[in-house]
């Protein structure tokens, strides 16, 4: 394997560690938005932890929501699940467009082996609205109303700079972009 891709894989890990600690540390709001912020950075890479296990690259078990889960069992960690959840969720949006998707790039779950094309976009489009929804929902929750919107401004950004320089990422930004666009005209 590429030590690139092992180095990110470890910074992301790092990224993820200072989030739980910064929500360890403190309680005041403006800690929790810094944690979420580095929690989205490190959802957007988590999902290829797969390159480094035996369990395949685009598994199911990482690529999923699966990750979200397991962090549910932490409940005082809510702001670190936020961040997460929207940088998994940018991450398999991007991955819903692949260069061509077949092999490398279809979901395999263990037992089963691989999706298939079909089952891939769905696996991975739904994946990655369920996982944006419930990042926004944990974000709203979890910070003050004005504070969570300078959050979710912070968290688009990192999203852009990920998919502007991502496989797959134009086209997921189109479709953030196009759903942003809808809920905001719906609210006026």
């Amino acid at each position: 394997m590429r030590k690139g891709i092992r180095l990110g894989l470890l910074i992301s890990l790092v990224w993820l560690a200072a989030a739980i600690l910064l929500v360890r540390i403190s309680h005041r709001p403006a800690v929790h938005a810094a944690a979420i912020a580095c929690a989205g950075v490190a959802g957007t890479t988590l999902p290829d932890l797969d390159l480094l296990l035996p369990i395949g690259h685009r598994s199911g078990l990482t690529h999923s929501l699966l990750p979200l889960t397991l962090a549910l069992i932490a409940r005082h960690r809510r702001p670190v699940l936020a961040g997460l959840a929207i940088g998994i969720g940018l991450h398999l949006a991007a991955d819903t467009f692949p260069n061509a998707m077949r092999g490398f790039a279809t979901v395999k779950l263990p037992g089963i082996g691989s999706l298939g094309i079909s089952g891939s976009y769905l696996w991975l489009g739904g994946q990655a609205a369920v996982a944006t929804l419930v990042g926004a929902a944990l974000l709203a929750a979890a910070l003050p109303t004005g504070l969570a919107l300078l959050t979710a401004l912070v968290l688009a950004g990192i999203g852009i700079a990920y998919l502007f320089v991502t496989d797959g990422g134009w086209w997921a930004m189109t479709i953030y972009a196009a759903f942003g666009w809808l809920a905001v005209r719906r609210r006026s």
